[in-house]
């Protein structure tokens, strides 16, 4: 999976994000467990399907690149050349089982993960363990297909309007740390050398987690001993500052002929570990939950042809984004913004009993939908695995959920509403509005 789709996936689906709890839960479906190999945390469960996967989550994503564009850089320079095996080896080998090898970049997370059929868990657990302990990094690799993918993918990113904009939106919120771009510029060039040395101090056991899907937990720790031999180290030598909320306005006209703008109203938001913007996005909503229907949240109410708006959350381990993405053509975009901002607003004023329960109980079906996916499950569990070694607690995450009152909802409405606010807007700057043209 590229950046880009890994970025459009989060910008599009944050609502579905919610935080972690006890060290392990259980479902009809599922039950994870925590185990420690070699210092390497690891997490995963056997429901009994054909297929498997193992992911390593590493503490490696844009957020503590030592240098613009570094972690997009080792995210493509991975499944490459290894002192096992070379490249296309890799490749007739994986195939020859009929196993998928990807790998995705998120703000705080580098993910490799190999998909296989039941059985071939340890020749995949093999092929992780040496690409982050055993790749050489070789100079043609990197001059012949890893600057090409990553030019490729940054291109597209300035195609993708919603990408675009949120990339944008994290810089202006958090300047850098969070705010770092997924995408590594043309304009600022990334040395080979930098990514490796980001690669080894980031490969260490203290900043990889292992997760596995349909894989005995026993099993996968003794696989990740064998396989995933990493140099010894203490504390984690990947950090950074405590994030910082600025918040900011920018407005860049479209790189091509597009049908609909795009702007993105963002606040202050809370880290993951807090789930009241998480309801509140539900609240507000956008989106239908019947394909013929318009919807009956508040934001769905304003869409109108080809013009929408939807609310955003988008949480991380210090910090968070909530806020309200319009998509609509040019001379819309204004009204339907107000209307947004307006609808925002009468939130902060007060929360209506039916809309809070209709609010949590799509939270609940979000989150619990989101554990029954290979990917929700990388982005719930494994991830907060790899930040504090614990997995998530649906059970857990619906006691908070129902903890959230009409008073939380309000309050987090207000502080959102008190911060400086975060305005992107993408499309035919002459006519899209100013933040405060909307009320803010």
């Amino acid at each position: 999976m590229s950046a880009l789709r890994t970025a459009a996936l989060r910008a599009n689906a944050a609502r579905a994000a919610v935080p972690a709890g006890a060290r392990s839960y259980a479902t009809p479906s599922a039950a994870f467990s925590t185990a420690d190999a070699n210092g390497i945390k690891v997490a995963s469960q056997d429901d009994g399907a054909q297929t498997s996967s193992i992911s390593l989550v590493i503490k490696a994503g844009s957020r503590y690149e030592p240098a613009p564009g570094v972690a997009h850089v080792l995210s493509n320079s991975l499944f490459k050349a290894t002192e096992t095996r070379s490249q296309i080896r890799l490749v007739r080998e994986a195939e020859a089982l009929g196993g998928v090898l990807s790998s995705s970049l998120s703000r705080e997370h580098l993910v490799l993960t190999a998909e296989f059929l039941k059985g071939d868990e340890a020749f995949f657990a093999e092929v992780l363990g040496d690409a982050i302990a055993r790749a050489k990094f070789l100079p043609h690799e990197y001059t012949e297909e890893v600057v090409p993918q990553v030019q490729a993918e940054y291109e597209q990113s300035l195609r993708d309007l919603n990408v675009y904009a949120f990339d944008l939106a994290h810089q202006l919120a958090f300047r850098k740390g969070l705010g770092n771009s997924l995408f590594a510029s043309p304009h600022v060039a990334v040395d080979q050398q930098a990514a490796v040395s980001f690669a080894k101090s980031a490969f260490t056991p203290a900043n990889v987690a292992a997760f596995g899907s349909n894989i005995d937990s026993g099993k996968l720790a003794a696989l990740v001993k064998d396989f995933v031999n990493l140099p010894a180290g203490g504390a984690s030598s990947i950090s950074t500052p405590q994030s910082q909320y600025y918040g900011g306005e920018v407005r860049v006209p479209a790189s091509a002929r597009v049908a609909r703008d795009q702007l993105v109203l963002a606040f202050k938001g809370a880290a993951r570990s807090e789930v009241d913007y998480s309801v509140l996005a539900f609240l507000l909503g956008g989106e239908p939950s019947v394909k013929w229907g318009q919807g009956a949240s508040p934001l769905s109410k304003l869409a109108r042809g080809s013009a929408s708006a939807q609310a955003f959350n988008l949480a991380y381990s210090d910090a968070g984004l909530f806020g309200i993405s319009v998509s609509a053509p040019t001379h819309e975009v204004a009204d339907v913004a107000t209307k947004a901002v307006a609808e925002l607003k009468q939130v902060a004023q007060g929360v209506n009993g039916d809309a809070l329960k209709q609010a949590v109980n799509k939270a609940k079906f979000a989150a619990a939908a989101a554990y029954e996916t290979r990917v929700g499950q990388v982005q719930l569990v494994g991830e907060q695995v790899a930040t504090d070694g614990q997995a998530p607690s649906l059970e857990e995450v619906f006691v908070k959920l129902d903890k959230v009152s009409a008073e939380s909802l309000a309050k987090a409405a207000k502080a959102a509403l008190a911060s400086k606010p975060t305005t992107v807007a993408v499309g035919d700057t002459h006519a899209l509005p100013y933040s405060d043209a909307l009320g803010l």
